[in-house]
């Protein structure tokens, strides 16, 4: 028992620590977008010049920002859901619905995973034009939030059924 509590409190940190990572991840991405956009506006009025490459940039910290902002509002619950009628279910029906809902997000992140990958390197080989980097890399995001999707939601299958066990 004390060793199976250990490998909780293991499971635990290392949850948390990749939520941390996403969200420090996607904060970075929030932080660069604006820097990119108040430059790009900038250039454009002050310097009667815009960089070319900080649209696409942009772009790619938008995307990034904006998947792994899916991924942190599974993990924190905090997607918009009405409750209504929810809440007015008996407390094992909940249970069930909740492990209902948890397996279809891991099946979203499934997709998210195999449909991800197949545009990312569909697109890899095309270049974007002003950075001349990988068209396929402003996709890329989308396979890696599918593998965060579906490790968030392995860890709240399982931890949902301990918590229901004791």
């Amino acid at each position: 028992m004390p060793q199976e509590r250990l490998h909780s409190k293991v499971l635990y940190k290392l949850y948390h620590l990749l939520e941390c990572t996403v969200e420090i991840c996607g904060a970075y991405m929030m932080a660069l977008m604006v820097a990119l956009v108040f430059y790009q506006v900038f250039g454009r009025y002050i310097l009667h010049r815009t960089p070319g490459w900080t649209e696409e940039v942009a772009l790619l910290s938008m995307m990034a920002y904006g998947f792994l902002s899916i991924a942190i509002g599974f993990a924190r619950g905090s997607h918009l859901s009405i409750n209504i009628l929810y809440d007015q279910l008996p407390l094992q029906l909940r249970r069930v619905l909740d492990r209902f809902y948890e397996v279809l997000v891991i099946g979203c992140g499934v997709f998210l995973l195999i449909e991800g990958y197949k545009f990312t390197v569909l697109t890899w080989s095309s270049i974007l034009p002003a950075t001349g980097l990988p068209n396929g890399l402003q996709y890329l995001i989308v396979p890696i939030t599918g593998i965060v999707i579906i490790v968030f939601g392995l860890f709240k299958l399982i931890a949902g059924e301990k918590e229901d066990q004791s």
